[in-house]
């Protein structure tokens, strides 16, 4: 495999024959720039570029002109008349829109590539490539000490085996000649720099192409039939589309032609579903989805559609959609047209072990689904992830992987690569260093990145480099060596971040300071060094129950680090503590938390001892089984300052009509046995919930919440109970942690779930059913949830082995509320000390 991956890259990537000639660049006095009359404005950019590069490199400042002003000694940028009369002629025919090639001879040079990015990137290839210049940040550019004393005579070649590269920053989109001199092609439209390519993001789109607002009142039938109903409110962009449906077929290539119609450039164009799992489940959806195993089947049918249409009128357009969550499956026999582009996301994976590492289970299935859509797609996309969204400032240990995967990715004839990051703030963790190291990674895959990451950090960080990389060094091997196996929604624990992992990273980073050369190097090891910061405060602080209140502090080492954090955030701009969540949200969240007093409401009997935050939207946080004196929830590691209680908890979330963090507390009281809840939302509605012990069935907490709607206009609500149960194993294994719904009768059926979680194979045992429950038969174990079928929609299971938990998650059935109407749903949580019967 590796040499066949090594064949790939001498084929399709860089071509160079060498020679003994050499060319000393100090000699270069009295050469000239030779760019055409008639050149393009990158091209024409491209030769101000090397003239200024190479003054800052060299010392030698190189007149520009349109004509070679003798026959040696230029320097030809750009195809051109000129350049086809020299001795250093070639063709850029066959190099597409950004392949480049460079000759160097002792009396001339010629540097030209596709149009229209091909030349300019030929000079950046040239400045890194034999002047020894990186283009590390946009406003630091690294030039040798030691100028470079020969050039060789040789011919070299590269094509980009990516024709889409996004490495996802802000400082891209901000600093677009800086993501030009990186080669990232995604994010400008400035002609001197050769435009973006015309190749679009492939995205979720179902919410443009048919918008509810426009068609959902008159023609509910054109979405998804969820729980027996049309559904027309959902997060994620808005309700998926009943997409077996002939009218929505007929108008979403309507209305993608009419898209195109707007704007013709374009090479490629969305139809892909939105950003939920809600799927059409009506008769003809789920027909085609059953034999083709999986709702790709149905939504793939949509997109051929779609893209035949398309294809009349728009022949060399492509039609992309994700291979996404319950769609990245590919079908059993329905296969994508010719003109359908097919993006894989990698959502589900392991970020800090590359992709195809067969010693990391994680990753196993993304693996399966591309192979097999390699099988029968020609057009293959990727959608990577490549940050943690819900901290973006946290250290994050993937960038040892990040270079694997890009390769692995090439080996799989994947032709666009967007590697999403922090790309909606500003300075998220070492984004500079990530930004230098994942846009040279998808130009270049034969780059290593964990040599690029310790590149960055001698350049960037100069005398200060060597406490840097040692703490980069130490954060990815404590994860190795922990076994962890993290997502893109890590846990500061998923990632390995513990007091002590915290405070020697703290500690790294000051020594750097320490060692910096001067201010300008110790700003910018302050600027890497938030993360630190971040992390103790995410794994330092402590929680005690005290007097019936909750306190946080940091401890006395710790004392300065919030208003250190603080201060750096704000002088370097850090704008995102998280994907949805601005940095002062954070602040303030802790600000308010340290050492803040956060009553506790608490219930007892002889078989259950309950903790209940009220000021937290009514979580419960300690479920206590005191026979076996276990709390059932996940253990709760501190995980947040400014938000105490992330996980092990039992919360209801809302899902439609209900914001449940708007306000986030209720009213809170205590009545003998019961805890009682209210929450007055903004538009006047209520929240009611009651927690309660039943001496009569001691062995049961009973719950129910109750939905006052007041307004005049009429809302649907539905609410997730979402309860954080601790499994005690990390085994996948079903004999050993067996999952169970209650129909007239208890069955298993998590067999074949996958190692993240997911729906029931049956679709069967989402209906009618009365009771969930796992059991743990090592331990003897478990837990139930006990429920009224008319109230509770499906129950609904997320699993995760590696943190040993269990969600026996419980959605209720959306239902429209006019004014003075209310709703209630009630369940019951039993612990189980034998399987159910």
């Amino acid at each position: 495999m590796r040499k066949l991956l090594l064949l790939i890259l001498s084929l399709c990537l860089v071509q160079t024959s060498m020679s003994a000639e050499t060319l000393n660049p100090a000699s270069m006095k009295d050469w000239s720039l030779v760019v055409d009359e008639n050149a393009i404005a990158s091209e024409r950019y491209a030769a101000e570029e090397f003239q200024g590069l190479f003054k800052e490199a060299i010392g030698i400042e190189l007149p520009i002109c349109n004509t070679p002003p003798q026959s040696t000694h230029n320097i030809f940028i750009g195809a051109g008349q000129a350049m086809s009369q020299s001795p250093v002629a070639f063709s850029i025919d066959d190099l597409g829109e950004e392949g480049l090639r460079i000759y160097i001879q002792s009396g001339n040079i010629a540097i030209a590539g596709g149009r229209p990015r091909g030349t300019l990137y030929g000079v950046y290839e040239f400045a890194e490539k034999y002047l020894g210049v990186r283009f590390l940040t946009w406003d630091h550019t690294y030039f040798p000490k030691t100028a470079a004393k020969t050039i060789p005579c040789e011919e070299y070649e590269y094509i980009p085996p990516f024709s889409f590269r996004w490495s996802y920053y802000k400082e891209n989109a901000d600093k677009p000649e800086f993501a030009a001199r990186n080669r990232v092609n995604t994010t400008t439209d400035q002609e001197k720099l050769g435009w973006k390519t015309h190749q679009n993001l492939i995205n979720h789109s179902f919410y443009r192409l048919l918008p509810v607002k426009e068609y959902g009142e008159a023609h509910p039938e054109y979405y998804a039939f969820i729980d027996g109903k049309r559904a027309l409110e959902m997060g994620g962009g808005g309700p998926e589309l009943c997409v077996t449906n002939p009218e929505v077929i007929e108008l979403v290539a309507q209305n993608t032609i009419k898209a195109l119609d707007a704007d013709p450039t374009q090479a490629n164009f969305s139809v892909s579903q939105n950003d939920n799992d809600a799927y059409c489940r009506c008769e003809n959806c789920e027909a085609v989805n059953q034999r083709e195993g999986t709702p790709m089947g149905s939504n793939l049918a949509l997109v051929n559609a779609v893209a035949e249409r398309v294809e009349k009128k728009y022949p060399d357009v492509k039609i992309g959609t994700l291979a996404y969550w319950y769609t990245r499956k590919a079908p059993k026999t329905i296969r994508p047209r010719d003109n359908v582009q097919i993006q894989l996301c990698s959502i589900e994976c392991c970020t800090l072990h590359s992709i195809d590492d067969p010693n990391c289970s994680r990753n196993r299935e993304f693996c399966s689904d591309m192979a097999e859509w390699g099988k029968i797609c020609k057009d293959i996309w990727v959608w990577n992830y490549n940050t943690n969204f819900h901290h973006y400032d946290l250290p994050f240990p993937n960038l040892r992987s990040i270079g694997p995967n890009v390769r692995y990715f090439l080996k799989n004839n994947v032709k666009g690569l967007f590697m999403q990051a922090n790309g909606n703030g500003n300075s998220g963790e070492m984004c500079d260093l990530r930004n230098y190291v994942i846009s040279h990674c998808i130009w270049n895959p034969q780059l290593d990145s964990w040599e690029l990451a310790k590149e960055f950090c001698r350049l960037h960080y100069q005398g200060a480099a060597q406490p840097v990389i040692d703490y980069l060094t130490m954060l990815h091997d404590n994860a190795e060596q922990l076994g962890c196996h993290p997502g893109c929604f890590p846990t500061p624990a998923d990632v390995g971040l513990n007091p002590e992992i915290s405070g020697k990273s703290l500690a790294y980073f000051k020594k750097a300071l320490q060692m910096a050369d001067n201010d300008l190097v110790r700003q910018r090891v302050e600027k890497a060094s938030i993360c630190a910061y971040k992390a103790v405060l995410e794994t330092c602080a402590t929680v005690t129950l005290e007097n019936g209140d909750y306190r946080i502090s940091l401890p006395e080492q710790y004392k300065d680090v919030f208003d250190r954090y603080v201060e750096l955030t704000k002088k370097y701009n850090m704008t995102r503590s998280k994907e949805q969540e601005p940095v002062s949200e954070y602040i303030d969240r802790v600000a308010q938390a340290i050492n803040k007093e956060i009553p506790a409401l608490q219930l007892e009997n002889e078989i259950w001892k309950l903790t209940v935050v009220p000021s937290d939207n009514g979580k419960i946080v300690e479920m206590i089984h005191k026979p076996t004196s276990q709390n059932v929830l996940v253990p709760r590691e501190f995980g947040s300052i400014g938000e105490v209680f992330p996980v092990g908890t039992v919360r209801e979330f809302g899902m439609i009509g209900y914001d449940q963090d708007n306000p986030l507390a209720f009213e809170g009281s205590k009545t003998g046995d019961s805890i009682s809840m209210l929450k007055k939302l903004p538009d006047g509605s209520q929240m009611m919930r009651r927690i309660w012990l039943d001496a009569s069935q001691p062995e049961k907490i009973f719950f129910k919440t109750t939905v006052e709607h007041k307004t005049d206009e009429s809302k649907i609500y539905q609410i997730k109970v979402i309860p954080h149960f601790y499994t005690m194993t990390t085994s996948d294994d079903d004999k050993i942690l067996t999952a169970y719904v209650k129909k007239d009768t208890w069955l298993t059926f998590n067999k074949d779930w996958m190692e993240n979680g997911s729906l029931p194979p049956d679709e069967a045992l989402e209906r009618e059913t009365s009771g969930f429950a796992f059991f743990n038969h090592e331990t003897g174990s478990g837990m139930m949830a006990s429920y009224n079928p008319n109230e509770v929609a499906r129950p609904r299971l997320w699993w995760q082995p590696r943190s040993e938990q269990v969600n026996l998650e419980l959605l209720t059935s959306p239902i429209n509320l006019g004014q003075g109407e209310s709703f209630s749903f009630g369940y019951q949580f039993e612990y189980l000390d034998k399987p159910p019967e």
